[in-house]
Formats: structure tokens, sequence, C-alpha cells
């Protein structure tokens, strides 16, 4: 086993793995994909598997560790990635579930170590979930599109794979699907679009959407309650700060003007550099909306 990996137990006897997994950073900045593969974490009762030792991966001066109190003791919550293993009913198969926080240094070292560890579980089979922000209203059901090394991954999820023309940066999602690909592993990768000018927190709307396509694929029946509570919550802190913005209004129904009209799938695209470049500005547009978002999570940090 790579010597980055930290195991909390026995190598389990698994069916038919696959792994669920989804970093914060470049793929998913506000961390809506990490919160859906935390909650089915939650929801299916996971149990601990193993982590990755972050001393070399991570520039803490960049991602810092946090301190905290925890029973009157002062303590250090490291950068953490981290892998359980779940078997939920209505499922035929097991899962792996990942989240963790895109590495700043030494990617071939990370992937390979997660390479390791799949080695050891048997699983062949990985999904990537990731959020990007795209023109689409938060009054909608945030679509999700698909990449998929295998065509079959089409009627798994429900969702047509066009080919990606994408040519430029990338994160340590696309390193590891490319390199999972490479070795001739099943891997799919599920982008869901997030209205761009919330910037603020996990929007949970992203988790509704990614659990959906999970549970549609893989025959799973996810309670939704607690995802939609927190969606009602954020949905009416948006709507409360939109009242106070004409303009944000109304660009937000210009959103939903093109949403409805479009065919279904023309809105799922993801933005382009260009692309984004031509959408208002969330610091000119929505300034009152970004420091209402704001001023309401300061309670709970």
């Amino acid at each position: 086993m790579h010597e980055a990996l930290q195991l909390t137990g026995e190598i389990p006897s698994l069916r038919s793995p696959v792994l669920l997994a989804a970093f914060n950073g470049f793929t998913d900045a506000h961390g809506g994909a990490v919160a859906a593969v935390r909650y089915l974490a939650e929801q299916w009762h996971a149990q601990p598997l193993a982590t990755i030792d972050p001393e070399r991966f991570y520039d803490f001066t960049v991602q810092r560790p946090r301190v905290r109190l925890d029973r009157g003791e002062r303590v250090t919550d490291w950068p953490m990635n981290a892998f359980a293993v779940a078997s939920p009913p209505g499922a035929d198969r097991d899962f792996v579930l990942f989240t963790g926080i895109e590495p700043h240094l030494r990617w071939k070292t990370f992937v390979a170590a997660m390479e390791d560890l799949l080695r050891a579980l048997d699983c062949t089979t990985s999904v990537t979930l990731a959020a990007q922000p795209a023109a689409v209203p938060h009054t909608r059901p945030l679509p999700v599109t698909l990449s998929a090394s295998h065509p079959e991954f089409e009627d798994t999820f429900g969702l047509k794979a066009p080919a990606s023309r994408y040519q430029g940066p990338t994160g340590i999602v696309g390193v590891l699907n490319l390199h999972l690909r490479a070795l001739g592993w099943k891997n799919a990768s599920l982008w869901a679009m997030t209205p761009h000018y919330l910037t603020v927190g996990p929007n949970p709307n992203v988790g509704v959407s990614l659990v959906d396509r999970i549970d549609h694929a893989f025959g799973t029946t996810t309670s939704r309650t607690g995802l939609e509570e927190q969606s009602l919550l954020f949905e009416d802190q948006v709507r409360e700060a939109l009242e106070d913005s004409s303009d944000a209004g109304m660009y937000v129904r210009q959103l939903e003007e093109q949403y409805d009209t479009e065919r279904p799938g023309q809105a799922t695209s993801m933005l382009s550099a260009d692309d984004a470049d031509d959408l208002p500005s969330p610091g000119e547009l929505l300034d009152d909306l970004e420091r209402f978002l704001r001023d309401q999570q300061k309670p709970n940090q």
C-alpha cells in the first residue's frame, strides 16, 4: 500500500465497488459537489476506510490548518482527504466515497496513492462529481452534464455524453479521470451547472441534482429531506436579497426565460473563459446579494 495512505482498519471485501469522488478546488470552488458526497456518506451510513497524509501534498501557507476546541482541548484540523465505504439499500454493489481538497503539490504521487487503494479494493469503476458556474437561474433544477469513458454510462445516468473538445487548464479531477481511463478502468464525470452569480458557500441544489443522478444510475433511494430543507432555506435567503436589487431580479428573470425556452440539455453547457467574461460580474451586479448571503452564514461559522 502507498506510504501516503493511512488505513483505519482492514481492507474490506466489496461487491463490484464504485468510487464516488469530489474535490474542493478548481472543479468545485464552492463545495457543492463535496457536500453532495458527504450527504451520501451520511445517508448511507458510510464507514471510514482510509485517509491520505496531507504533509507532502499541500502548501500550508495556502491551505492553512485550522484549530478548534474539542472538550476544552485545542486541536488542529489538517486538510482532509478521506475514503469511506457504504452499502446503501437498493444497490447491488458497494461504494467507496471520497471527499478531499485539490492538492497543491505532487499530483502524480497523489493519484498513485488513490490508485493503490482502489486496486486493493478491486474498484475499477469511478464517478467524479463536480460543479461548474453557468448561466442558469437558481429557481430551476440545476442541469447536469456527463463525460464518460464508455458509452454505457449514457444509459446508466440517462444523459448524453458529447465528445469533449476542451483544451486548457485542468484540475485534479481531470488528471485523476485520465489516469484511471489510461488503466482501462471505467470512469464517468458528472458536472452540476450552478448559477454563476451565487458564489458564497455550497449551493444545496447542486447536491439535489447530483444525488438524483446517482440514485437514477445505481438504484439507490437516498432520502432528500435534509437537502430539501437546506434548499428551501437557501432559496428564501436568495429571494429576500433579490427583493432589494431590481437589476439582479431582472437578470434572474432573463435567465429563467432562456432556461424555459431552450430545449432540454441546451442550458447545460459549461462556461468557457470567453463566455464567463461576457456575463454580468457578481461584484458589480449582485453586491447586495453576496453581502446578504455572507451575513446569513456568519452565525454558523
